[in-house]
């Protein structure tokens, strides 16, 4: 079951999301699922991300719109923006998870049925799966530290203030909110607000780490199998008795491998359209806030714009490669010794070129393509909005 072997970092995800471990057809039967426990931790965190929502905006209303200073009535904006693209990027890649489910765990019964068997030369399983297995460790390793940092800097901030003034304490939380409870003065009322934050905030990262992983996986999964269809198509010698039969099985191979696409494509298209707006929001606003906020506040929101900018950018590199990949198909198909065959021959290994022609590309919704190209025009569009409204300063 080499799949499996891909999972590792998918696994951690779901444990500390507080979710269950995928299964699919062809994979082990014996993988832990969610307990009782969990999935109740896991309901009051989702009943918490979906607060903050309602907690930030409403902290707004009270604090920020009767705000008669045209910086700081920006500088709320900011913050408030900033603070909502997290919280709904969060609640998109929970809930397009957990809607997918299903459609995730066929993907892995079709990626399952196809890996290839260990004595196939045409495929670089291990090459592929080290590079793989890399990138969700990094994957893993920079969101747990941003999840410390984010939760941690408020804890910091209280204690530099006890030890230098104890009657300015400011009890900040981790995202300016409002609670039903009294947080500034009340020691109680501070840790409760921390740690609901840091439930729902652990789920959140939870889940955008499981939405890389899912990606990452699917993404050297294709580059596999593309590459292995590319060799495939290099060593077929058009003169041998059966090469039409085997050009005939690349061609449904290749079919195959973009319906695994396309898959992927369906089961992601949340995901992508989410990181593609709430980025470019996310990267503009929380900007502003930095520039505009002290320097404890600013150090605050550091980590969540680097980390959204790390997500998008994954996404649309991941995706850029995907089309790097498919685009093997056609020169292995060209560099063939089709002029060597018969007329069924070229016509059959014609109506693969034509097939390949272009690249094989992942759309939000069949609209954007996601890619590094879309990366750098959000950047651009967050820029502009970013001197936008700095000028309104």
């Amino acid at each position: 079951m080499p799949l499996i072997q891909y999972m590792k970092y998918l696994d951690r995800a779901c444990t500390i999301g507080f979710a269950p471990r995928f299964q699919w057809i062809g994979g082990p039967t014996d993988r832990d699922q969610q307990t009782m426990i969990c999935k109740i931790i896991f309901k009051l965190a989702v009943v918490l991300l979906v607060y903050q929502v309602f907690g930030i905006i409403t902290y707004w209303f009270l604090t920020g719109w009767t705000e008669k200073d045209t910086v700081k009535f920006i500088t709320e904006v900011s913050e408030m923006c900033g603070s909502l693209m997290l919280i709904i990027v969060a609640c998109t890649n929970v809930y397009g998870n957990t809607k997918n489910r299903p459609n995730i765990q066929e993907l892995f019964a079709e990626l399952q049925a196809i890996y290839p068997k260990p004595k196939d030369n045409h495929f670089r399983t291990q090459h592929y799966q080290n590079v793989a297995l890399f990138t969700m460790k990094c994957q893993y390793i920079l969101y747990v530290f941003f999840y410390m940092y984010y939760n941690g800097a408020p804890l910091l901030l209280l204690l530099w203030e006890f030890l230098m003034d104890k009657q300015n304490m400011s009890y900040r939380t981790q995202t300016n909110m409002w609670f039903p409870w009294k947080v500034h003065g009340s020691p109680i009322g501070f840790g409760v607000a921390i740690l609901a934050q840091a439930l729902d905030s652990l789920v959140g990262v939870a889940f955008a780490v499981k939405t890389l992983n899912i990606i990452t996986i699917s993404l050297f999964q294709l580059k596999l199998h593309f590459d292995a269809l590319a060799s495939q198509l290099l060593h077929l010698d058009s003169r041998h008795p059966g090469s039409y039969r085997k050009l005939k099985n690349l061609i449904a191979y290749h079919c195959r491998i973009l319906e695994i696409g396309e898959l992927v494509n369906e089961i992601l298209n949340y995901n992508f359209l989410s990181s593609l707006i709430g980025s470019t929001i996310a990267i503009c606003m929380t900007s502003v806030a930095i520039l505009l906020l002290d320097v404890a506040s600013a150090f605050k929101y550091i980590s969540g714009l680097v980390a959204f900018a790390l997500y998008h950018f994954f996404i649309c590199y991941m995706g850029t490669t995907v089309a790097y990949a498919s685009d093997k198909v056609l020169p292995a198909a060209f560099y063939n010794n089709w002029y060597e065959g018969d007329l069924a021959y070229r016509k059959m290994l014609l109506i693969l070129m034509m097939r390949a022609t272009k690249p094989y590309i992942w759309r939000t919704y069949k609209l954007a393509p996601v890619s590094i190209t879309t990366y750098m025009a959000t950047l651009k569009f967050s820029y502009q909005m970013f001197t936008c409204v700095r000028s309104l300063k």
